[in-house]
């Protein structure tokens, strides 16, 4: 879900606004606001309320205070811990301040490093004065998460904006006004800002014409100082205008005309950049504009921001997921914990399945040769069933061999002994015989022979009967080996012997 950030900016009897909406991937303009406070209002808060019913409730909102309330200082530091700052930064800056320090809120950001030490721009602000702007804009409903100072935002907006269209690397000289107030800000080759000065009084007058002579020296000449005190070469620098003075034409022939440079539009850089989709003419909206920056969905930039110790930002922001970044960072590991713990499991399982396989192929490769170690079962099992059908054919895996069967019964029958068998078959529990006698009795003196054989243990005509042949008997008889299964217990029902 995209999120709406709206940044504002107060000037004289005005509220100027910037929205722009965020999603993971995506940074548009969504549109820029003016609203200016009636006749019977005391004071912004009513062209605030309005301009919100405009562009709509935001998600975020960022604010500037205006530039004369706040002092401002470039500070060397000789070390670069984030603690030591916060600790040295309000002591460092004690020694410009007006009033006490314990009186003031501070606020800084890193501009740059120079060796082990490290550049900041420092701010502070009274306690009065900014809990007066939190009041006005609570009136119209908002807590802003930011409230920053516009004119350092706008000199970092117009430095990456003109370092991402590959331009010759300059120092850029940037001067935001309107009729009420005019800041200036000095950003030398590196990107790095080394002067910003706040005035009373701007170059313009309320129907955009140049202001005189007489009223514009005092702020050219602290324009003409801020150059020269830093050592800057005109050649090498350039200068932007921002703000409502930069869509007059006139204003920027002032400044030209008093510095002896050439002088650029800041409203008509390229920044599609930065942002999604065609970009205006931001003019006036270049503050604000370029606070937006400040939630820039990637390489945001390092705003100044007010609101810290007891006027720390305690709202919550929609489609703010950071209250959940702890919880998430917590399952996230114990998710991982899981899945190592998982991997670890089956790559031990892998390790043992292998073991059993090499020694399941170990013991079935002689016999088997190459094969699966998963079908290893099976194919043995089938291989025995193949060669216990073999040994059945020729009787290898019988108790008494087929040949020693029948070596017993010729042995127990005399010779020339009247009987014919049609049919002799052997398995493991003994011996069954059909053929025909001469009669009923020789067919009992038979079975009385082969029982005094002692080869066989019980012995049982299953059936006799006279045959086709009148002078024939034809006869069944069953003999089992000695401690195998009775006959009785071997055949079919029905097959009785008939007398």
């Amino acid at each position: 879900m995209a999120q709406r950030i709206l940044a504002l900016e107060f000037a004289g009897d005005r509220v100027r606004a910037a929205v722009a909406e965020r999603s993971w991937n995506s940074f548009t303009l969504a549109g820029v606001y003016d609203k200016i406070r009636a006749d019977d209002e005391g004071d912004l808060a009513g062209a605030l309320s309005r301009l919100v019913v405009e562009a709509g409730q935001p998600d975020i909102v960022i604010s500037a205070l205006p530039a004369d309330l706040v002092v401002k200082r470039l500070l060397e530091l000789p070390f670069k811990d984030a603690r030591r700052l916060h600790q040295v930064v309000p002591f460092a800056l004690e020694e410009h301040l007006p009033f006490p320090v314990d009186d003031g809120a501070v606020a800084f950001t890193r501009v740059g490093r120079e060796g082990e030490h490290t550049l900041v721009m420092a701010a502070m602000v009274r306690k009065s004065d900014l809990q007066h702007h939190l009041d006005l804009l609570l009136k119209a409903g908002l807590d802003p998460k930011t409230v920053t100072l516009a004119p350092l935002a706008l000199a970092a907006m117009l430095t990456r904006a003109k370092n991402g269209n590959g331009a010759k690397p300059m120092a850029h000289l940037v001067v935001e006004g309107d009729e009420d107030s005019t800041s200036v800000v000095l950003v030398d080759l590196g990107g790095t800002p080394r002067a910003i000065r706040s005035m009373q009084g701007g170059l313009m007058m309320s129907d955009g014409s140049a202001v005189s002579q007489d009223a514009a020296a005092p702020i050219l000449n602290s324009v003409r100082q801020t150059l020269l005190a830093n050592g800057e070469e005109s050649d090498q620098t350039e200068v932007i205008v921002a703000g409502a003075a930069a869509a007059y034409p006139k204003v920027r022939g002032l400044l030209s005309d008093s510095l002896a440079m050439s002088v650029r539009d800041g409203g008509a850089f390229d920044y599609t950049g930065i942002f999604e989709g065609s970009v205006p003419n931001t003019g006036k909206y270049s503050s604000c504009v370029a606070m937006l920056l400040g939630e820039l969905p990637s390489k945001p930039l390092d705003l100044i921001n007010f609101r810290q110790g007891e006027f720390m930002f305690r709202g919550r922001v929609r489609g703010d997921l950071s209250p959940f970044y702890t919880s998430g960072i917590l399952a996230a590991a114990l998710l991982a914990v899981i899945i190592f713990h998982f991997a670890l499991g089956v790559s031990a399982n892998l390790h043992r399945l292998n073991q059993v396989n090499a020694e399941i192929a170990a013991v079935a490769g002689p016999v088997l040769g190459e094969t699966d170690p998963a079908n290893a079962r099976a194919q043995l099992q089938l291989g025995i069933a193949k060669m216990n059908k073999r040994l059945n054919l020729i009787g290898g895996n019988l108790t008494h061999s087929p040949l020693d069967t029948l070596v017993a019964v010729s042995r127990a029958l005399p010779p020339r002994f009247p009987v014919q068998m049609a049919d002799v078959q052997i398995d493991s529990q003994g011996l069954r015989v059909t053929g025909q006698a001469d009669s009923f009795a020789t067919v009992d003196q038979a079975k009385r022979a082969l029982d005094q054989s002692g080869f066989f243990g019980s012995i049982e005509v299953a059936h006799a009967k006279a045959g086709s042949d009148p002078s024939k008997v034809d006869f069944r008889m069953d003999a089992n080996f000695k401690d195998a299964t009775p006959a009785t217990e071997r055949d079919e029902p029905g097959n009785e012997r008939d007398e």
